[in-house]
């Protein structure tokens, strides 16, 4: 495809190929984001009449259908950033290692035209990538972001009226529950020294499932400061981390050794970003 490199540099079929190269990048980005638009718009009243009439808790016919969709748009990316290593990247490796020294007669000119080229092709790259931020943005809170904080709120409440009712189911002696459990625990008789088992409730478990969405909500002042950066200080992004992180650990304290090592693997993925 880059056999017209090989002629002399001021061939006039290296600005041509530049042109329609940069015409066909632009033209199969839009035609993607026509496809995000109709896929996205056509499904989010869907997405919202299935999340209101889906009477599972964990909102899992929502969630399928939610996941679906995403991986639509992510498909729709990696097809754009396919296309951009091999007809925008590739193309512009190929025409540097050809051009003449930019102090050869004609050089600065060739480069400038690649410089404005690149510059518009990548630009472009830039508005489809905000498109799909924004339409996965869309989707995700198609059903309106979630009161998880009420709830919860809620069930402490009813735990702190219910935890001295519950009785030994070997001696029948009185039992406190020492604190909200999200799973099923061993609780120890104080009179006869019988583990009893306690089960948490439906409400009790959706806790340690909505436990981190609920942490987000909590901290999300502090992500929208970090994301409102340009450049984005990483120095932000971490302290929202460690805020979130101690809220997540707050709600499910039983997870804080899972989650803080979780916490560190994120730490390192940034750390290795930035490098």
């Amino acid at each position: 495809m880059f056999d017209f490199f090989k002629k002399k540099y001021d061939n006039p079929m290296l600005a041509e190929e530049m042109r329609e190269t940069q015409e066909r990048w632009f033209v199969f980005l839009q035609k993607l984001e026509e496809r995000m638009e109709e896929v996205c718009e056509a499904a989010i009243p869907q997405l919202k009449e299935i999340f209101e009439e889906d009477t599972d808790p964990y909102k899992r016919a929502h969630g399928r259908m939610l996941a679906g969709l995403l991986g639509q748009v992510r498909q729709m990316r990696s097809k754009a950033n396919e296309v951009r290593e091999q007809k925008i990247i590739d193309f512009t490796h190929a025409a540097e290692a050809s051009f003449p020294s930019i102090t050869s007669p004609g050089g600065s000119s060739y480069y400038n035209m690649l410089y404005k080229f690149k510059e518009a092709c990548y630009e472009r790259h830039r508005v489809f990538e905000e498109n799909v931020m924004r339409y996965e943005d869309l989707l995700q809170k198609a059903a309106g972001e979630p009161d998880l904080e009420t709830p919860y709120r809620k069930l402490l409440e009813e735990f702190e009226k219910t935890k001295d009712r519950f009785v030994c189911s070997q001696c029948s002696g009185n039992i406190t529950i020492p604190k909200l459990f999200v799973i099923a625990t061993y609780v120890t008789c104080p009179h006869c020294q019988t583990q009893n088992t306690f089960h948490p409730s439906t409400e009790a478990q959706m806790v340690l499932h909505n436990a981190r969405s609920l942490a987000e909500q909590r901290t999300a002042a502090l992500l929208k400061e970090y994301e409102s950066g340009d450049p984005k200080d990483p120095v932000l992004y971490r302290q929202y981390l460690r805020a979130m992180f101690n809220e997540w650990n707050s709600i499910v304290p039983d997870m804080a050794e899972e989650n803080e090592k979780f916490h560190e693997r994120l730490l390192k993925d940034q750390e290795n970003y930035h490098h």
